[in-house]
């Protein structure tokens, strides 16, 4: 007999590639799959995303094991010692929530029929719809979120900085030479010391510099007297970002950046893209490309706007190209925002066109990384090719995903993902780091 039984909607079997999902709940519980769900994972195989490439091989995984076995009590066992069960739903109509989706309905009846079916063993209905596991657990039906890609809490997720002390002696000769052991910390035993950790150092009477944890020791940064496209930073944070964008795309081929509005994460991105790729003397890159999630990420339906791409794209780039309009101001250009984009030294990338692209020698800038869901992240940066640099920005508090959350949304995904290797710059930007208006900065703080 099971120790437990959990029954699952669609969005949550596609959490995991390789029907990897089927495997996450224990050797000795068994999986039902209710009937309408396999309806939703055939329409979700028609996505050109993750989530669609997901519902395709658990379908085909599904389909492996004999139909019998699966429609049977007991199930088919899997590879790690777990069932696999289909479940269909009885004619008869018991439940009287309104405005639950036929779908919804027959997935909780079924949950009851197997809560009857086995009293001793507990039932979970597994859904990523918040409405359905308030209405599930209405009627007595155990609920939960599918929760294995859920990180830490926004106080507890990795922030890319630090703020250390050290004494006065060490302090003097980092100034001196630009390199401090991490033993010289105080407290330095109780650090996690991930590779590119930007630190605030402060010595005991009170003098302040920046460092960045170069996997060995604290090294001094090498941009802070460069001013890509004119632009002066206006605090710590901004001097960590400015650091970190123009690093090499060698060392540094991936930047996670998470800030509020108004941190400047857009701007200074921006700031460097254009130095990097166009005014500067030795440019590194020979193109621009900006890209943001729209509300079918990976489905491509951007059709019925009308217009070219850029057209299409305008209301889900708008920030973009209000930085840039404020970049080309400080730089006292006569160029404009839309030469920029007719003449193609900045290019529009939608995201779910990505596949099959190998991006090169390229700038990349994917804004509101927030709004794009753990499974499609992959997809964008399996796309990096040799000397491109893919910077993700966004905020993980401003999710407009109704899929997503501020704990498993794409950019901390990302970033808990990718804190271990050097090859990952990261840096959040603190609301009090805000340079827009005071009274943004204020809303910032406190709504």
């Amino acid at each position: 007999m099971a120790r437990k039984i959990f029954v699952l909607r669609a969005h949550s079997l596609v959490a995991k590639e390789k029907a990897k999902t089927l495997l996450s709940f224990g050797n000795d519980n068994q999986i039902c799959i209710p009937f309408p769900v396999l309806d939703e994972l055939e329409k979700l195989t028609h996505q050109y995303s993750q989530q669609g490439k997901n519902a395709r091989s658990i379908l085909d995984y599904i389909d492996s094991f004999d139909i019998k076995k699966l429609m049977s009590k007991e199930g088919v066992i899997q590879p790690n010692g777990s069932s696999l069960r289909l479940v269909h739903a009885n004619n008869e109509s018991r439940i009287a929530i309104p405005n639950l989706s036929v779908a919804d309905k027959q997935c909780l009846e079924i949950a009851m029929d197997l809560k009857k079916e086995n009293p001793k063993t507990p039932v979970i209905l597994v859904s990523r719809n918040s409405s359905l596991r308030l209405k599930a657990n209405s009627i007595g039906i155990k609920a939960q979120n599918f929760r294995d890609d859920l990180f830490p809490t926004i106080e507890e997720q990795y922030k890319g900085r630090l703020e250390v002390e050290t004494s006065d002696e060490n302090f003097n000769k980092f100034m001196e030479d630009g390199r401090l052991q991490i033993k010289n910390i105080y407290n330095s035993s109780t650090i996690e010391w991930f590779p590119n950790v930007f630190l605030q150092i402060t010595s005991f009477s009170g003098g302040s510099a920046i460092g960045r944890f170069n996997g060995k020791e604290i090294v001094k940064l090498n941009y802070t007297e460069y001013h890509p496209a004119k632009v002066q930073t206006k605090n710590a944070g901004q001097i960590m970002l400015k650091e970190a964008l123009l690093e090499s795309s060698e060392r540094a081929p991936i930047v996670v950046v998470k800030g509020g509005a108004g941190t400047g994460k857009t701007y200074m991105s921006l700031a460097v893209a254009l130095e990097e790729t166009l005014y500067a003397k030795n440019k590194r890159y020979k193109e621009i490309l900006v890209s943001a999630p729209i509300e079918t990420v990976g489905q491509e339906r951007m059709g019925f706007l009308p217009g070219e791409i850029e057209d299409k794209f305008n209301p889900y780039i708008g920030g973009i190209k209000d930085n840039l309009r404020q970049l080309l101001k400080n730089m006292d250009s006569k160029d404009s925002v839309a030469s920029f984009f007719s003449s193609g030294k900045i290019q529009i990338q939608p995201i779910g066109f990505l596949r099959g692209r190998t991006i090169t020698d390229t700038f990349f800038i994917i804004d509101e990384t927030q709004n794009i869901a753990p499974d499609d992240i992959k997809s964008i940066v399996t796309r990096a090719g040799k000397g491109s640099k893919f910077v993700f920005l966004g905020d993980p508090t401003q999710i407009d995903n109704p899929q997503l959350n501020e704990r498993n949304n794409g950019l901390v995904y990302l970033s808990e993902k990718m804190k271990e290797t050097p090859l990952a710059w990261q840096i959040t930007l603190k609301d009090e780091e805000s340079v827009r208006s005071d009274v943004a900065k204020l809303a910032a703080q406190i709504l």
